[in-house]
């Protein structure tokens, strides 16, 4: 049922890849009522400010407060609704803010659209999401909720009991994308991993991908954040034998100590976490292991610190996402004893950081020479492109031929020369 007038709406996103989606879902969801409704910038005109919140850290809680007042304060005719995580967590502090609308929890997104629009009940807006720059690469949420209750984690208590997206609806929106030119599909949840434990599915992700990578051999499927316990014989199997299965895994490591792994409740030690990553690689040479990192955890020495670092170099990731640990209201981490000083986890984050971007140069120099087949994300620059590869390496290109040619949404086979600091450059093969 459409509104009467088309009503200006907003969604502004903070947080993770499941944050983004859910974002994208609403507002298509609300275009589907009669809506204008996009999700991006705040410098938009607006009737509806969605600001979709993150609570992952104090300063996600900080970034989410600050975007909620800037809204407010830019835009005063305006009404503001916050949901996500933050909302969830602190409801309290978010009706503090005066000029806030409506505050809706993260139970209550499946049915916003229908509150801001007034919709009849019973209106399912879709789950899927266009990568809003490229539309080459679609962000699909199958699994919501965690059970894991990692100590410094309150993402658990807000996110809620584990629920999973059937088979045949995941089925039958990777095919739609698919036919609207979609050519890589990621996969993505709270706890991924843990996709069909609410129906009593053993390795409800591997059997799930058994279904979608024979059935969409031309569309690439990628993985979200994948818990290291999980990686199943089926999903390394399926990593080997599949051409369109993206050889690139996001395994959080989060510290490369034992006592503080244990301290973490992560259910997994240094040893256990690096044979998997022996098994990943030997049935997928060459393939991008990218990584999570927390520094300055309550009792990390600086001897635990060293060998923390020691541990990364030897897994040689191809990424890392460093954060510095940040003590969350209501988590067993926030009690601990030796927390570590503000000063202290930002040396140790710098030095991280740079040993990241030098083990990314490192995986990335190894393609020098080869070709690799990239799909072709948006143009950087007159006559120079960029995408992806399959391990998740940003190429840049030049067409070879000097033609103004619009190779957007296609896969082209590219030389790497160099690596530039961010990425790999080449140039495209003709056929």
């Amino acid at each position: 049922m459409a509104v009467d007038s088309p009503l200006r709406v907003c969604v502004l996103t903070l947080g993770c890849k499941v944050n983004q989606n859910e974002s994208q879902a609403l507002a298509a969801a609300l275009r589907a009522g009669g809506a204008r409704a996009t999700a991006g910038d705040e410098r938009e005109e607006a009737d509806v400010y969605v600001v979709n919140t993150c609570t992952v850290t104090n300063l996600a809680d900080q970034k989410s407060r600050k975007l909620i007042r800037k809204v407010i304060r830019e835009h005063p005719g305006a009404r503001v609704v916050v949901t996500g995580c933050y909302a969830q967590a602190d409801a309290e502090a978010v009706k503090s803010i005066q000029g806030v609308s409506l505050i809706v929890g993260n139970a209550g997104k499946p049915a916003l659209a229908e509150q801001i629009l007034g919709l009849a009940p019973g209106f399912c807006p879709e789950v899927k999401a266009w990568d809003p720059e490229t539309r080459t690469r679609a962000v699909l949420k199958i699994q919501d909720g965690c059970r894991q209750f990692c100590s410094y984690c309150i993402i658990p208590y807000v996110r809620g009991k584990i629920q999973s997206l059937d088979a045949e609806s995941v089925y039958h929106r990777v095919r739609e994308l698919a036919a609207s030119g979609c050519r890589e599909v990621v996969l993505t949840g709270i706890h991924l991993g843990a996709y069909g434990l609410d129906r009593g599915e053993e390795d409800g992700l591997g059997r799930l991908l058994e279904t979608l990578l024979p059935r969409f051999p031309q569309t690439r499927i990628r993985l979200g954040s994948l818990e290291p316990a999980e990686v199943s014989p089926r999903i390394l199997r399926l990593a080997r034998e599949w051409p369109n299965f993206c050889k690139h895994l996001h395994l959080p490591l989060q510290s490369g100590h034992d006592d503080i792994l244990t301290a973490m409740n992560r259910p997994y030690t240094t040893a256990q976490f690096e044979g998997t990553v022996g098994q990943v690689r030997e049935a997928a040479p060459d393939i991008a292991v990218t990584t999570d990192c927390i520094v300055g955890f309550p009792g990390e020495t600086e001897e635990r610190f060293a060998q923390y670092m020691e541990f990364v170099k030897k897994m040689a990731f191809s990424r890392i996402h460093v954060f510095a640990f940040s003590s969350r209201k209501g988590t067993p981490a926030a009690s601990m004893d030796r927390q570590i000083s503000n000063k202290v986890k930002l040396r140790r984050s710098r030095e991280l950081i740079q040993l990241g971007m030098d083990l990314s140069r490192s995986y990335g120099a190894k393609f020098i020479g080869k070709t690799l087949s990239v799909l072709v994300e948006q143009r950087r620059s007159p006559g120079m492109w960029e995408g992806h590869a399959s391990n998740y390496l940003t190429v840049q290109f030049a067409d070879s031929g000097g033609e103004q040619r619009d190779y957007a949404g296609q896969t082209a086979d590219i030389e790497i020369l160099s690596w530039n600091g961010q990425g790999l450059t080449g140039k495209k093969i003709e056929s």
